[in-house]
């Protein structure tokens, strides 16, 4: 389709719509003025106190997972934290469908969980969504950018700066962009 093509007009002379209830951009308007002022602003070691936080907007946080004051985080209701899961400093939890974190499992520094696009063949562009997993023990180092419907899977580990647009299976290791497998994780015991 060209632009100067009558089904490309129509197509462009599209308005995005959001499909968000009322109640649900409310809610993020709430979380968003706690997140600016009681979140953000506290220490770095006060992680219960962000738990707290967290679990009055509806987030399943347990009690030994920490998220950091400079982690965003769209939707809380939306978050699933086991034991011993991190949300890193500066990492964007932009959780419009959910979000789970395993047990032992880390987003890190500056990571992007993105759990929505737009359908860019719709003239609308109407927001599409997808869940994102990261299964017991999977680690996602700095920078990297996971899509909607990825699961990374158990002891997992996806490299700095990776693009993940498709599940991670299991103690594979993957890099780059779009990412693939670089190499296995192999877990030591005592030596």
């Amino acid at each position: 389709m060209s632009l100067s093509d009558p089904a490309a007009e129509r197509f462009y002379a599209g308005e995005y719509r959001t499909a968000l209830p009322l109640a649900n951009r409310f809610a993020r308007a709430v979380w968003g003025v706690v997140a600016a002022t009681l979140f953000r602003l506290s220490p770095i070691p006060f992680f219960a106190w962000r738990r707290v936080l967290l679990r009055l907007f509806g987030s399943a946080v347990a009690s030994s997972a920490k998220v950091y004051p400079s982690t965003r985080i769209w939707a809380p209701w939306n978050l699933v934290m086991e034991h011993g899961s991190c949300l890193g400093p500066e990492v964007y939890c932009y959780n419009v469908a959910p979000v789970y974190l395993g047990v032992d499992s880390t987003a890190s520094f500056r990571s992007f969980l993105c759990t929505a696009s737009h359908d860019i063949r719709h003239p609308e562009r109407p927001l599409i969504s997808g869940p994102v997993r990261l299964e017991r023990g999977a680690y996602v180092f700095a920078d990297t950018f996971i899509g909607m419907n990825v699961t990374v899977g158990e002891g997992a580990v996806v490299a700095a700066r990776a693009v993940v647009v498709k599940d991670v299976a299991r103690f594979d290791v993957v890099g780059g962009n779009p990412a693939h497998v670089i190499g296995q994780r192999v877990i030591r015991g005592d030596e």
